[in-house]
């Protein structure tokens, strides 16, 4: 990643801190309901998962068993060690995350990407750009929001998920401020509501206008076009590295008027895409219309 980029996650950072900061309170009402299913499981595989049907209290406590499961099994060898790990990666993505369409090989892939390269503690693994050196894993963007449960449950002090309501909320945060930094693709989601509005394009196109990037004229071909609007968007080998450093700074921002982890600042980014940031960013769209 550019130096570019590096600076443009500061900025798109600092914005993001500024508009969570005033619900940081809030985050006491995050809920992602387990299913019985997912609670049952749970229970089967011997992980905690509270007396909570899924507050953010019992999600973290959830979060926490799987990465201790996680560094029990990576310690044992064989198929044995290869079995138990794509159990616990598709209790995560197709159980708790309930992305079922996951095939056996695709959770298997995810699951067996760092088994034999990485040290034998995962702890010392502490940024993607280390997992990547350790086992060339290039984050690619198809798939992102089932791998990247997986990573944040393993890795929850600097891994975080990326789906469509976080790229919804971060899109719909840059649009409202005007962010001089290229926006987030979103991947394909299950929200009836932010799937009506598309804040890839107009975070893009916000960032294009900032940068006196005028239309193409009618003479331009769909190709150049999307390209065009390609220059709007982070490149998709760098999506997911970008999106942590942009939370890793709006993190460092908000922890230093209260405690807020990382994975703090992302569940309310997530508990609040659904219902402030796009009732804002619908009332920007209004006014301006």
């Amino acid at each position: 990643m550019n130096q570019t980029m590096l600076e443009e996650a500061t900025r798109f950072g600092d914005a993001v801190a500024a508009y969570l900061k005033p619900y940081r309170q809030e985050l006491k009402d995050y809920a992602w309901p387990m299913s019985p299913t997912a609670r049952n499981k749970a229970r089967e595989y011997g992980l905690a998962v509270g007396d909570e049907d899924g507050g953010a209290l019992a999600t973290q406590e959830l979060r926490k068993a799987v990465a201790q499961r996680v560094r029990e099994v990576h310690g044992l060898s064989g198929a044995q060690r290869n079995t138990r790990m794509a159990e616990l990666c598709g209790f995560v993505i197709r159980v708790w995350g309930g992305l079922a369409s996951n095939r056996d090989d695709t959770i298997e892939a995810y699951s067996g990407v760092f088994l034999d390269t990485c040290p034998a503690d995962l702890s010392d693994i502490r940024s993607a750009r280390q997992l990547r050196s350790h086992t060339g894993c290039s984050f690619p963007f198809k798939g992102i929001s089932s791998w990247s449960k997986w990573l944040n449950f393993v890795w929850s002090d600097w891994a975080l998920i990326y789906d469509a309501r976080i790229a919804f909320a971060l899109n719909a945060i840059h649009f409202r401020e005007g962010v001089d930094a290229r926006a987030f693709r979103v991947p394909e989601g299950r929200d009836a509501l932010l799937s009506k509005i598309d804040t890839q394009s107009l975070a893009g196109l916000r960032y294009l206008k900032r940068r006196g990037e005028q239309v193409p004229g009618l003479a331009t071909d769909n190709k150049k076009l999307v390209q065009w609007m390609e220059a709007a968007l982070a490149p998709e080998a760098d999506t997911y590295e970008y999106y942590l450093l942009v939370m890793q700074r709006a993190r460092d921002l908000l922890d230093q008027e209260e405690a807020c982890s990382l994975v703090d600042a992302e569940m309310l980014l997530f508990y609040l895409s659904n219902r402030q940031v796009v009732r804002d960013l619908l009332g920007s769209l209004s006014s301006s219309i």
